[in-house]
């Protein structure tokens, strides 16, 4: 079955309202495109690009475990987020590790994304 254009305008409203509707926040910190990069991308200084909101999702520990992450968010299709980026919540800083675009019958309706936690 093949949805209108006015379901999936339906189920990205849906899904974004129950992000948003989370209250949490978060800061997408990104490589500073001004510093020199001798080493590769993770040893340039991040400086902040934008602040966003986001859905914490409950993960079981064994699958964060064997994924090697410390956490799972939600975020907005439209929210620029990409693997490397350092992104921040209630003061702790994380690296993503991955990103991935869900589509629900024809239709993103947000990104998953997976955290490791960064120690300094």
């Amino acid at each position: 079955m093949l949805l209108s254009s006015k379901d999936k305008v339906f189920i990205a409203e849906c899904t974004a309202e129950l992000i948003t509707s989370s209250g949490q926040t978060g800061k997408r910190y990104v490589p500073d495109p001004s510093a020199e990069k001798i080493y590769g991308m993770d040893d340039a200084p991040f400086v902040l690009d934008c602040e966003f909101p986001f859905e914490f999702v409950s993960t079981p520990v064994q699958i964060l475990t064997s994924e090697k992450a410390d956490g799972v968010i939600s975020v907005l299709p439209e929210q620029e987020i990409n693997e490397g980026d350092h992104v921040e919540f209630d003061g702790v800083q994380y690296k993503v590790l991955t990103v991935e675009a869900l589509n629900v019958f024809g239709v993103v309706s947000h990104k998953v994304v997976t955290v490791a936690r960064l120690y300094s």
